[in-house]
């Protein structure tokens, strides 16, 4: 009869057992660490600063057309002041463009990586170059017409280089990857060697504003179609 009675299971073979927690694998930080690092190392300029790339294209079809109108009108009696004006204004869109992109990505980031305050560095090179100016403007005041545009324009082109010089390198301190990182300093080396010659080549004197404006347009659109279409189709 007592083998016929349905007998109680026993209670402690239906309670879930609880897993120790010291069994329990726990992350290994320093790995995530590592990942993280290497995530943020391979990071595209466009994912960073949206809109970057596209500042390539904007900013040599500016520089280009600003340099041969300014070979152009060497054929006509324009005053002194309106080559000046042109590239000041040129300057002037491509720092406030520049600095509204890196702006707007900052704002925009909840937490954003330390980094340096663009606003500073773009306000620097523009005080340091009017700072260059006006020490040699004393010396321009001697020189005639022709060559004193090529020196100016030197120094104006010698800021821009370092500037370039400078971005990629706050560019690789961000972990913005060499592939966005290079156009800058191609960029910067080839305008420091353009200033240097220009007021000791003759020829360059005259036509090495269109000249300049052209390398800086096939310079820019070829580093968006390198940075669009090349790296989207690898």
């Amino acid at each position: 009869m007592s083998e016929n009675v349905d007998r109680a299971d026993d209670p402690s073979e239906n309670v879930d057992r609880v897993d120790d927690p010291s069994e329990i694998d726990e992350p290994d930080v320093e790995a995530l660490r590592e990942d993280l690092e290497r995530i943020k190392s391979a990071m595209a300029i466009e994912e960073r600063y949206p809109g970057q790339r596209r500042l390539w294209l904007v900013h040599g079809a500016l520089v280009g057309i600003a340099g041969i109108t300014t070979n152009i009108a060497f054929v006509r009696p324009w005053p002194e002041y309106a080559y000046v004006l042109i590239w000041l204004l040129v300057f002037a869109l491509i720092g406030l463009t520049q600095w509204h992109t890196v702006t707007s990505a900052d704002s925009g980031t909840r937490n954003p990586d330390p980094g340096p305050n663009w606003t500073i560095v773009f306000g620097t090179l523009a005080v340091g170059l009017f700072v260059l100016t006006a020490i040699v403007n004393p010396v321009f005041a001697d020189v005639e017409n022709v060559l004193q545009g090529a020196y100016f324009f030197s120094l104006a082109f010698t800021v821009l280089g370092m500037g370039y010089l400078l971005a990629g390198s706050i560019l690789r301190a961000a972990r913005i990857r060499a592939l966005d990182r290079y156009p800058f300093y191609v960029n910067g080396a080839w305008i420091l060697t353009f200033a240097l010659l220009m007021p000791y080549v003759d020829w360059l004197q005259y036509y090495g504003y269109g000249l300049f404006g052209t390398l800086f347009f096939v310079h820019g659109a070829g580093t968006y179609y390198l940075l669009t279409v090349r790296s989207t189709t690898n």
